[in-house]
């Protein structure tokens, strides 16, 4: 079911609630299945923080902000995000990642979320600029640092 789900996700950019709580369960989220005409309470509070405008559907951007959030709900700072990056860089301390290093440490669909979104590197082919992206993670009022925080 997931599979189908991400198709229509990636051809439409959007699943409507059902398509998105059926997604949800098929990736091991352990949602209650509440009777018939009876709240959801658990499914509420998640969509309170994806569907932030409640159109009734799931769009891509807001998929990938929740499912990065739900990967990094840990991180609590700028400092542990960047570590958390630094980390995956081969166990070099350089100031950036590369695409492939994302990938081989990420679900594809996380890794690319992050590629589109992060500044080039400057003077290194390839690579980019992992720090600035955890400082925008950070600062209020963005796109990103809502679904981090």
């Amino acid at each position: 079911m997931c599979c189908v789900v991400s198709l229509k996700l990636c051809r439409s950019g959007r699943l409507d609630h059902t398509e998105f709580k059926a997604c949800l369960r098929a990736l091991g989220f352990d949602l209650p299945v509440p009777a018939e005409g009876e709240p959801d309470p658990v499914f509420e509070a998640i969509l309170d923080s994806v569907d932030f405008d409640r159109d009734g559907f799931v769009r891509l951007e807001e998929y990938m902000q929740f499912m990065i959030s739900r990967t990094t709900e840990n991180v609590a700072s700028t400092d542990e995000l960047t570590e958390a990056f630094r980390a995956l860089t081969d166990g070099e301390d350089k100031p950036y990642i590369t695409a492939s290093e994302l990938y081989a440490a990420m679900p594809p669909d996380q890794a690319k979320y992050c590629i589109d979104r992060m500044e080039k590197y400057p003077d290194v082919p390839g690579a980019l600029d992992y720090r600035n992206f955890t400082r925008t993670v950070f600062q209020p009022n963005t796109s990103l640092s809502s679904s981090f925080t």
